[in-house]
């Protein structure tokens, strides 16, 4: 593929604005650098000082001081920030605002540069940046919103009343609002969340979806991990439903062990629970008393055996509370499952029920239907294996034409590109105007 050029023969110069990256677990932020250049861009970083998860500054950096270092063919600066991811409003809070600022101010060789700047807009203060070179330089900028702000910082438990949840929430909803409307294009990840940005006034023109892609160098079909029905006492045609990700009070996987307690008529279904989180002893108790022998916990296992362990399951489920926020939400476990090859069970509102319809890739039932949910599960243990593997292949080839890294990279060049090439024509205009 031919670079995007710009007037005077070079690639356009992309700035990649994201709070978070490597050496943080950022991987999406990184697969985006990469795909970038791949795809014949110049590309800078803009990032903070790395402290993600912990809250704790990685050795090597320093907090208080802006850093340039070169990555991956990449130029990444950066800037300082206040170190902090506890569930302290005050602390998130002031890590966030630091950045903000710091990149705003130390960032300005990175975006001066650029053609076009593109934001990670989780948070959404990281578009302060962006916003202060549009102002003052006139860089344009896409962002991609990942989840939608005020809402998603209040739904996780912070600042739940008073006046200063009021007071955050105004200001938060008017500044949000401004990262829209001076963006040049705004991308989403799933569809409803591209019909609620549209309701809230930006333009639908302006608004296109791009999926999070899975990590396709480990999340691909593969063969099942040996030994694993045998391990937890299974036999190879028993039934086995699997949940792989978060045991929290979101997922709401207490539906799910009820919906297996209804199903004491067919002692060949069984439940296998993987990962880790809050609500995970609580859910051991729940099967013990409800379910005992029926209902299966595993430890979390790291991204490159995660695949097998999938696939020696028969089907997958997406679970999630019936919550307003997450109709509009597509885990990303989706393309995780879809991109493997496995059959999925979506129990779940909105986004996520509908991929999985679209796509042919499986079932759904009514999120927290613990009776729907049964019924769902014994239609699926009804279903011959035959015909759950053409699901997942169908579920795979959804992935590959709607949801790959190659198709959403190359909407995120076009939307850049055109972005740039906007911006050059509207400075032309203005200097053939003087």
């Amino acid at each position: 593929m031919s670079a995007p050029a710009r007037s005077g023969g070079r690639p356009d110069r992309v700035a990649l604005v994201s709070q978070w990256f490597p050496p943080e677990p950022a991987p999406f932020a990184e697969g985006i650098s990469d795909s970038l250049r791949r795809q014949g861009f110049d590309v800078d970083v803009l990032t903070g000082v790395p402290n993600y998860p912990k809250g704790v500054v990685y050795d090597g950096y320093s907090a208080r001081r802006r850093t340039v270092e070169l990555r991956d063919g990449s130029r990444v600066v950066r800037t300082p920030l206040h170190p902090s991811h506890d569930r302290s409003a005050v602390g998130r809070a002031a890590n966030y605002l630091s950045w903000a600022a710091s990149s705003s101010l130390l960032g300005a060789s990175v975006l001066r540069a650029a053609d076009v700047a593109l934001v990670y807009s989780s948070p959404v203060t990281a578009t302060a940046a962006a916003m202060t070179a549009r102002r003052r330089w006139g860089t344009p900028y896409v962002t991609m919103v990942l989840d939608l702000w005020p809402d998603s910082i209040f739904a996780t438990g912070f600042l739940t009343d008073g006046v200063a949840r009021r007071l955050a929430e105004a200001s938060l909803g008017w500044f949000t609002d401004r990262t829209y409307r001076w963006a040049d294009h705004v991308t989403v990840p799933a569809p409803g969340l591209r019909d609620t940005i549209i309701a809230r006034g930006v333009p639908a023109e302006k608004v296109s979806v791009v999926y999070n892609w899975a990590d396709e160098k480990v999340m691909q079909p593969t063969e099942p991990e040996p030994g694993l029905r045998a391990r937890l006492g299974l036999h190879d045609d028993d039934f086995v439903l699997m949940y792989a990700g978060n045991h929290g009070p979101a997922q709401r996987l207490d539906t799910v062990i009820d919906a297996v307690a209804r199903l004491h008529d067919l002692p060949d279904v069984h439940l296998v629970l993987v990962g880790d989180g809050v609500e995970k002893d609580a859910l051991i108790a729940q099967a013990a008393r409800s379910r005992p022998g029926h209902v299966h916990f595993l430890d979390p296992v790291p991204p490159d055996r995660l695949a097998a362990r999938m696939a020696a399951a028969d089907l997958h489920l997406v679970s999630l509370a019936n919550d307003p926020l997450f109709s509009i939400t597509l885990p990303s476990k989706v393309q995780s499952i879809l991109a493997c090859g496995q059959p999925v069970l979506a129990c779940a509102p909105g986004d996520a029920a509908r991929v999985v319809r679209h796509a042919g890739a499986g079932f759904d039932a009514r999120p927290e239907d613990p009776a729907s949910l049964a019924e769902v599960v014994r239609q699926a243990r009804q279903t011959p294996r035959s015909r759950l593997r053409a699901m997942g292949r169908a579920g795979r080839h959804h992935y590959l034409t709607h949801m790959s890294q190659a198709t959403n990279v190359q909407v995120l060049a076009d939307l850049l590109t055109e972005a740039a090439r906007r911006a050059r024509s509207d400075t032309r205009r203005d200097k053939e105007s003087r």
